[in-house]
C-alpha cells in the first residue's frame, strides 16, 4: 500500500501515530489496532452516538451491489475530473466504490477514505488494498494538520468547521450533493405527494470560511431494473427510514424504472481575507 505523505493524528490528544506492526500509537501511549481486514479503527467511544453508527450491513451491501451495476458511473467520473492534487482524504466514503475508482484513475494520489460505519468499511477494504481505510469520525479526521489537499465529499452532511485543520493552505473541498429531480420518479413510487428539493452546501460553507469557486450540474436518465437492483437503489436512500414497508414492496411488482439523475458538485476554497 502507498503510505500518504499526510500522516495519522491519535484522535484523543492529536499527537502524531507511528506504526509498530499492526499497531498505531501516539507519544502519550494511545494505541490503536489495525484490523485484520486491513483498516484502521479510530473511532472513539464518546464520537457514537450509538453502538454501531452509520451505515449498517444491509445498506452497505445494497450500495454495493447498485454502484457496482455502473449506473452512478458518470458521476464518479465527473468527480475524477475535478480532483487534480493529492494526497486526497474521501469524508464518509461508504463502501469505497467512489474512493476506488478515483485511485485507479489518479494511481499517483495518495487516498485516505474514512467513515464512522465499520460495516462500510469493512466492505471498502474488500475492494483494494491500496487505500489507507480509516473507521472515524468526519468531525475532525485523525489526520495530520494541514497536511490534505484534496477533501471530497458524496452525499453526505459536511461538518466544515471540523475539516479547516486537516485541509493545507492551498488545499480544496469537493461535494457532490442531489439536485431538485434526483430520483425523482422513485420518489414519486414511494409517496404520495413529492416536492421537487436540492440541498446546496454554499451556505453552510460560506459560514465556516470557505467559498464556492466552481460549481457543476450533472443530469442524465437511467432505466433501472425492476426487483432487485431496484430495491437495492432504494435500500442505500434515506428514504429507506422513511417509507412503510408496505410502500417499499411496491418496488419489487415493476419491471424497471425510468430514472432521472441529478446532481450537483462543488469545488470550494478558503475565503480570503479582504
Amino acid at each position: 500500500m502507498k503510505d500518504s505523505a499526510s500522516g495519522l493524528i491519535c484522535p484523543k490528544c492529536e499527537q502524531p501515530l507511528t506504526a509498530n506492526g499492526k499497531q498505531w500509537q501516539c507519544p502519550d501511549r494511545h494505541s490503536y489496532d489495525t484490523a485484520k481486514q486491513g483498516y484502521i479503527n479510530l473511532l472513539l467511544v464518546n464520537q457514537k452516538k450509538s453502538k454501531s453508527p452509520g451505515d449498517d450491513l444491509e445498506m452497505v451491501k445494497a450500495r454495493t451491489a447498485f454502484l457496482d451495476s455502473g449506473i452512478y458511473e458518470p458521476i464518479s467520473d465527473a468527480l475524477n475530473a475535478m480532483v487534480n492534487r493529492g494526497p486526497v482524504l474521501d469524508i464518509g466514503c461508504g463502501e469505497g466504490y467512489y474512493t476506488q475508482r478515483l485511485q485507479q484513475q489518479k494511481p499517483e494520489y495518495a487516498i485516505t477514505g474514512l467513515d464512522i460505519s465499520r460495516d462500510a468499511i469493512k466492505e471498502a477494504c474488500r475492494r483494494t488494498k491500496d487505500i489507507r481505510w480509516l473507521v472515524a469520525s468526519g468531525a475532525r479526521p485523525p489526520v495530520s494538520g494541514r497536511s490534505i489537499k484534496t477533501i471530497i465529499s458524496l452525499f453526505t452532511p459536511l461538518m466544515p468547521q471540523g475539516l479547516d485543520h486537516a485541509l493545507a493552505d492551498d488545499g480544496e473541498i469537493i461535494t457532490v450533493n442531489t439536485g431538485p429531480q434526483h430520483l425523482m420518479q422513485l420518489r414519486e413510487v414511494i409517496y404520495d405527494e413529492v416536492k421537487a428539493e436540492s440541498f446546496s452546501p454554499v451556505p453552510k460553507m460560506a459560514d465556516a470560511g470557505f467559498i464556492a469557486v466552481d460549481e457543476q450540474k450533472l443530469t442524465y436518465e437511467v432505466t433501472v431494473p425492476g426487483g432487485d437492483p431496484l430495491v437495492a437503489l432504494f435500500n442505500m436512500t434515506p428514504h429507506r427510514w422513511k417509507v412503510s414497508p408496505e410502500r417499499a414492496e411496491k418496488l419489487q411488482t415493476i419491471d424497471s424504472l425510468a430514472l432521472e439523475i441529478d446532481v450537483v458538485l462543488h469545488r470550494f476554497r478558503r475565503q480570503k481575507d479582504s
